[in-house]
């Protein structure tokens, strides 16, 4: 059976590696934990008993269980599985969630889903706000203006999907508003576009003269090439590479 002092070594190496791993120093743990940062330099140095209630207070500051603490065994089994992962995910969780909330601030819900993440930044660079009782990510500015918002990431396409059951019902909506295009590489925003009914005219047309020969038309295509070309640029970062 191990003795008192054999415990708080155990302790304190696992909250001196856990902390370690998620890249915390003494004052941000003993700050996410509530406790005193002396108090906790002692913890890790094994010189002060540690109570239940604390130990279970650093265990959730840590993203562990009381058990993990107790563990003498835990930095082999961290070390070789991916419970290092769960640390990394631990240690962004608290970004994540400061994400989430100001998402919310913007109407958005789910920074995970739908591209919320990526329509939550191009919300904040153009001003513009989420529109609701309309299909897809559409927003409005402060006039009443309504926006058709699309997004692609580069590394993966350089065309912008639609609707995936295109029709004329779907175009005359498309005909009423300007058309805003974010560009990203990964998660990065690089640039953003806006263009108007008229400049997407030609796609609209040839859309329609689509639909009438073979009937609904699964999420035509517009070419960032082309919006590039014609559209008004709102936003770029300061460096593109040539090969995006």
């Amino acid at each position: 059976m191990e003795t008192n002092k054999q415990v708080l070594d155990i302790i304190a190496r696992n909250v001196v590696y856990l902390r370690k791993k998620m890249g915390l120093t003494q004052d941000e743990l003993a700050q996410n934990a509530g406790i005193d940062r002396s108090y906790l330099g002692y913890i890790e140095n094994s010189k002060y008993n540690i109570t239940l209630g604390k130990a279970l207070e650093l265990a959730n500051a840590l993203g562990v269980s009381i058990h993990d603490l107790l563990d003498s065994e835990l930095l082999e089994k961290y070390e070789s599985s991916s419970n290092a992962e769960i640390l990394k995910m631990n240690k962004l969780m608290p970004f994540i969630v400061e994400y989430q909330a100001l998402a919310d601030k913007h109407g958005i819900d789910d920074i995970f889903q739908d591209n919320g993440g990526k329509l939550l930044q191009t919300l904040m660079v153009t001003g513009l706000k989420v529109s609701t009782g309309r299909e897809g990510n559409d927003a409005i500015d402060d006039c009443g203006n309504e926006y058709e918002l699309k997004s692609l990431n580069i590394k993966k396409t350089k065309s912008f999907s639609t609707h995936h059951h295109m029709n004329p019902a779907i175009i005359a909506k498309y005909r009423q508003v300007n058309w805003i295009f974010a560009v990203y590489s990964g998660i990065e925003l690089i640039e953003i576009f806006e263009l108007t009914p008229e400049q997407l005219e030609p796609y609209y047309l040839g859309w329609e003269a689509k639909w009438k020969v073979s009937g609904d038309i699964n999420n035509p295509k517009i070419p960032l090439s082309y919006v590039r070309k014609v559209g008004k640029l709102l936003f770029r970062i300061e460096y593109i590479p040539n090969n995006i």
